[in-house]
């Protein structure tokens, strides 16, 4: 009878350490979706790059946005750094059945790409700062470095976002088949993945964006108010 109570005590309260830990996970992925929405929807790094064009980079429109670009995409990288992790850790605890290998194998994608996109668009940012900091002929010249060298200047960036969105829609697949999520929400995301690479100008672009973040806060809002 003691043996029974306390096995009974420990699973309360091992199921207690849980439900904490995942609803911490989950209020991280929410404020992370939610601050990557907020720095989209006020762009403090001014217009959006072109990553297809001849000179990524413009030396005159450096300056204006100096500081709050370094520190948008300084809270930026971290915001998405974040998401990626937790994203990937509230998604492995929602499938423990069907589709649990998809959601291990886009998990661990979707997080590489995170950390390694918030690595490349801090290092974009600190380029950008000092390149508007120092002279103006040694920073034209540190700006068309970095024009001729755009694998090094994006190639984080670039290897970051796209294994996140392979990432993710593994992840997606593997909800759907775990019926963890409504099918809608699943859809609509995917929809706004795809659209991502439309030509679309670049404010649009953000909006998409903002809509796949607010999409990813109503998960994490979702898993922090339901019953685990």
């Amino acid at each position: 009878m003691t043996s029974t109570s306390s096995t009974a005590t420990s699973t309360a309260s091992t199921d207690g350490v849980t439900t904490s830990r995942i609803r911490v996970v989950a209020g991280a992925l929410a404020a992370s979706a939610l601050t990557s929405a907020l720095l989209l929807i006020s762009t403090p790094w001014g217009d959006r790059y072109n990553s297809s064009a001849d000179e990524v980079l413009d030396y005159e429109r450096l300056a204006p946005v100096r500081d709050g670009a370094w520190g948008g995409m300084l809270a930026d990288g971290i915001a998405f750094a974040v998401l990626g992790v937790t994203l990937s850790l509230v998604v492995c605890h929602l499938v423990r059945g069907r589709g649990r290998v998809s959601a291990l194998v886009g998990s661990a994608i979707t997080t590489v790409g995170g950390i390694c996109f918030a690595m490349g668009g801090f290092a974009f940012a600190s380029i950008t700062w000092f390149a508007s900091g120092i002279s103006e002929g040694a920073g034209r010249e540190l700006v068309d470095y970095a024009n001729d060298n755009v694998p090094h200047l994006l190639g984080a960036t670039m290897a970051g976002f796209a294994s996140f969105t392979l990432g993710s829609l593994v992840v997606v697949a593997a909800l759907f088949r775990a019926r963890a999520v409504p099918s809608t929400a699943l859809a609509a995301y995917v929809v706004l993945v795809l659209a991502q690479f439309a030509p679309l100008p670049g404010r649009a672009i953000d909006f998409v964006q903002i809509a796949m973040m607010v999409l990813v806060l109503a998960l994490g809002v979702s898993v922090l108010r339901r019953p685990v």
